[in-house]
């Protein structure tokens, strides 16, 4: 059996912990910190913001440390930062303890344990699968999201606690660790595997005799230098940048304004809960797709979806209206968060796959933390949501029509090759 399905079986589940129980668990329990503490929605969400600051802007460190001890160690070291960070977020007293356990350590902990080191191994591991393998890869973390709202707002109503949930944070990190020493291989090479599961023979063959399909890999090596100097790197980066953007706007503050317009809390939690299941569905469909339409097509699709998700909750006042909502975002958010790793791999190969999506990861970053804080300072200034709502959904259309004229690079002489797709593949004797 070719490992790779295996591991793929591993990282994703290690995913749907970190991201899953980490990250949107974090966004359930933000009302009732709020409440604990009473601080003002702004300052909360400030934290917020700086998990997914940490989470980014980290990916440089991420892509170092993957280079000098591997991406096995990483995911390994990783559990710990997060479930120390979770362990001090359960006894914090104050706002600047919070900014550092919640914010700094759990940031950090999750870019160690998900999409850097995730999607660096996916690719090494697939290629004419490689969008259906990141696909699956990342529909675990929509699983998360749809499955942990809810559970999360039903715990802390039985037990009266949000402090529990960091709790199960801690223990979920430190078990993704174990698993990760022991079950994750850096290359197919290491286990006497080829890429894709293909022996030799068979790989060369297919390689010489088979067609072209639609979508396009590169057969070029490119250097982080050469891809960071090309027009389509920065239009793969912005679409990513507001596709990212829309989800931590979301996390961060469609709880808190569903119950602003009168939606009970655990009826709100399961919109949340909708986005995650329709996360996975937008999620699966880029990797089922991503192998014979071109990315490019899904992500701008992915974000023409999220606007009118974010137009919906704007205008919502019925819990018919949040699901509405619900079901535009998480598929179009779903649609497109998948894509850009695949685009990154697809145009540039996975060489320097590490550093470019560390350098995407950092403008990413920088884009969507403005989300949680202009978001909750919107609130506490004008009482309303609304400039902000619309903000997004102009940067939305926007963003989608420049993805839709991204153009395939080429490097000096160097020439880019279709992917192979394996149910577009034909001998040239056939």
């Amino acid at each position: 059996m070719f490992y790779g399905w295996r591991l793929l079986g591993v990282l994703s589940f290690i995913y749907f912990m970190s991201i899953g129980i980490v990250f949107y668990g974090f966004a359930v329990t933000l009302p009732e910190i709020i409440a604990t503490f009473g601080w003002s929605r702004g300052q909360a969400s400030t934290g917020f913001a700086i998990t997914g600051a940490a989470l980014g802007l980290s990916g440089p460190l991420v892509a170092a440390m993957i280079t000098r001890i591997g991406t096995r160690l990483t995911i390994f070291a990783g559990g710990f930062v997060t479930a120390s960070g979770a362990l001090l977020t359960y006894f914090t007293t104050s706002l600047v303890q919070f900014y550092i356990s919640a914010g700094l350590l759990l940031g950090l902990g999750m870019a160690m344990q998900t999409i850097i080191p995730g999607t660096q191994l996916v690719s090494n591991w697939f290629a004419r699968r490689r969008a259906l393998a990141i696909g699956l890869f990342m529909a675990s973390g929509g699983l998360g999201g749809g499955l942990v709202p809810p559970l999360t707002a039903y715990a802390i109503e039985a037990t009266g606690s949000w402090r529990v949930i960091w709790l199960a944070m801690a223990a979920g990190a430190l078990f993704s660790s174990f698993l990760a020493l022991v079950f994750v291989k850096e290359r197919p090479a290491d286990l006497g595997q080829q890429v894709d599961g293909a022996t030799p023979d068979a790989a060369g063959s297919l390689r010489s005799n088979t067609q072209p399909a639609r979508v396009y890999q590169t057969s070029a090596t490119w250097s982080v230098g050469d891809a960071l100097r090309t027009p389509t790197f920065w239009m793969v980066v912005m679409g990513a940048s507001i596709a990212v953007l829309g989800g931590s706007l979301v996390n961060s503050q469609a709880l808190l304004h569903l119950q602003d317009v009168g939606i009970d809390k655990i009826a709100a939690a399961s919109a949340l809960g909708i986005i995650g299941f329709l996360g996975i569905l937008g999620r699966l469909i880029s990797g089922s797709l991503g192998d014979h339409v071109e990315p490019k097509l899904l992500l701008a699709f992915g974000l023409f979806f999220s606007l009118g998700g974010v137009l919906a909750l704007e205008f919502t006042q019925s819990l018919a209206g949040a699901y509405l909502f619900a079901v535009l975002f998480g598929f179009g958010n779903g649609l497109a968060l998948v894509t850009s790793p695949m685009l990154l791999a697809n145009y540039f190969g996975n060489q320097n796959y590490a550093p470019l999506y560390a350098t995407r990861g950092v403008v990413v970053t920088v884009v969507s933390s403005i989300g949680p804080v202009a978001a909750g300072t919107a609130y506490d200034w004008f009482d309303s949501y609304s400039h902000v709502f619309w903000g997004y959904v102009l940067l939305a259309g926007a963003a989608g029509l420049v993805v839709l004229l991204i153009r395939p690079p080429h490097l000096g002489g160097g020439q880019g090759t279709p992917a192979i797709a394996p149910t577009a593949t034909r001998t040239a004797t056939s």
